[in-house]
């Protein structure tokens, strides 16, 4: 599906679900969720993200630990001989293990990873061979090989024969013995210096005192970083092979990647739908809409956290037999609301998520989504409000079919009335046409009587409370709308006189 996401405001929604993403790799996948390819892909992210849910509502998880980024070490583990580092081996293991957890959990219920659990564990047996040679903090275990034994061996039993050597320069006052890397020196007091000769090797820890190698020790030193050289470069030996042996499972660890990010999106889209109430809307091939008690989401969390009204239900019905809505009624009445909401729920639908619908919901294959809400007007181009909205208008003309849902926002406006009223149902009626299905706002009054008259449009307003002069939100189908500004602009405080004055024009204008 193509949508113009921008007008709709999914960023909002993307911005939530990274939030609520544990790894790195769910986050990113959050960032840029879009619609899935295919109605098929969008069911299985739904019922991985219900099967999410039950278990997060059951107590019974699954939870994701913070997991640190291992994409970079993949990357470079598939390159012949490459050898990663021990730390990167170390967030490799914790990954496996999450894995190998998780595997268990996800048999017993399949929806939660379409690709199948074997994927989770798929290179699991590099974990006995990390673990035989390398710490839990990813340095090499001095056991991690036979030649490694040795030499950790002579260097332990080198370092104990120099250690007991400088015992016997520890008699002047305040020396201490410091180890510079593998080179042990004695750590002297300033003008003590000259007690010990030897070589200098800098000033103390802090910047106090003097270094002093000893001459007897400097052969001693010598063997010791020989051997420390040796450890090092065996060392690098070990991570070499394991490099390969992880660059022999490479696709196994890309598979546990892919599939960790899957059911991090899935848990942190179950975590979505339950602050929202949401549900899987029912995915069909026919070009479809049907919201019953359906809500935006942005307006449940505002009022969530009290930062807003309580939302109020909207229900929309969107076949073939009420293709195009033509929804009239006051500015305040919700129009714009509610084309953002429809938009956003069918968008969301179509990335595989859960939408806040309390009845009925069903959402068609629609392949695209054309969205003309706000000013169009650009500085920049040298396009007026209405040029804008022309552009807007050509794109869709080329492209609109009968799997193309429209939300286009006071269409016709933006020019003298007449002629904005015109082009609006000529636009409507090729649009009707082709099979195309939608909703249109618009304040112009001879829209009512078109869409009235004609087969494929259905009027449609947001009912008023006439007494209160407060909108309730409440989408009517099959009846037209006033637009109320006379008796809005009274309410809002403009003169009594000059209202009463506007009432007498507005006769005389329908006199006429």
């Amino acid at each position: 599906m193509e949508a113009d996401l921008k007008p709709l405001e999914f960023e909002g929604i993307r911005r939530l679900l990274e939030r609520l993403c544990a790894t790195p790799f769910g986050a990113d996948a959050a960032r840029n969720i879009a619609p899935a390819p295919t109605l098929m892909a969008a069911r299985q992210l739904q019922a991985a993200i219900a099967a999410a849910r039950l278990g997060l509502e059951s107590g019974e998880g699954p939870v994701l630990p913070d997991l640190p980024d291992v994409r970079a070490a993949i990357r470079q583990v598939a390159s012949p001989g490459a050898a990663l580092a021990g730390t990167a081996f170390r967030n490799l293991a914790l990954l496996l293990r999450v894995g190998v957890q998780l595997r268990p959990y996800v048999e017993n219920r399949p929806a939660l990873l379409p690709a199948g659990p074997e994927r989770l564990d798929a290179a699991a047996d590099l974990l006995p061979r990390m673990d035989a040679v390398l710490l839990p903090n990813g340095n090499v275990r001095e056991d991690g090989n036979e030649a490694l034994r040795r030499l950790h061996g002579e260097l332990r039993a080198e370092r104990e024969q120099i250690q007991k050597t400088l015992q016997g320069h520890l008699r002047v006052a305040g020396a201490k013995i410091h180890w510079a890397g593998q080179r042990a020196c004695v750590h002297l007091p300033d003008g003590a210096v000259d007690n010990i000769r030897g070589v200098r090797r800098g000033t103390g820890p802090g910047g106090h005192g003097i270094l002093v190698e000893p001459m007897e020790m400097v052969a001693g030193n010598n063997r010791l970083e020989k051997l420390a050289g040796g450890i090092e470069q065996e060392n690098q030996a070990v991570l070499r092979a394991l490099s390969d042996a992880a660059r022999d499972r490479l696709s196994g660890l890309q598979h546990l990647v892919e599939s960790l990010t899957w059911l991090d999106l899935a848990i942190a889209g179950a975590q979505l739908s339950i602050h929202l109430h949401g549900k899987a809307a029912e995915m069909v091939d026919e070009p479809v809409l049907v919201l019953e008690g359906a809500y935006h989401p942005q307006l449940i969390l505002a009022y969530a956290e009290k930062r807003g009204p309580q939302p109020r239900p909207l229900s929309v019905h969107i076949d073939a037999e009420c293709p195009i809505l033509v929804v009239t009624g006051p500015n305040t009445g919700g129009k714009s609301v509610s084309l953002k909401t429809v938009g956003l729920l069918t968008v969301m639908a179509h990335c595989g998520l859960h939408i806040p619908v309390s009845g009925r919901a069903v959402v068609g294959n629609f392949t695209r989504i054309f969205v003309d809400m706000g000013d169009p007007q650009s500085v920049a181009f040298a396009l007026s409000t209405y040029s804008g909205h022309v552009e807007v208008l050509k794109r869709l003309l080329a492209d609109a079919d009968d799997h193309t849902l429209i939300l286009l926002d006071e269409l016709g406006t933006g020019t003298d009335p007449e002629e904005g009223a015109a082009l609006a149902m000529a636009v409507l009626d090729d649009l009707a046409g082709r099979g195309v299905r939608g909703m249109v706002t618009t304040h112009l009054t001879p829209l009512k009587a078109f869409a009235d008259a004609h087969s494929c449009l259905r009027n449609a307003s947001m009912r008023f409370d006439q007494e209160r002069l407060e909108p309730t939100y409440d989408l009517q189908i099959g009846v037209p709308g006033s637009s109320m500004g006379l008796a809005i602009a009274a309410r809002r405080g403009l003169p009594a006189a000059l209202v009463s004055k506007a009432r007498a024009y507005l006769e005389s204008l329908h006199n006429r």
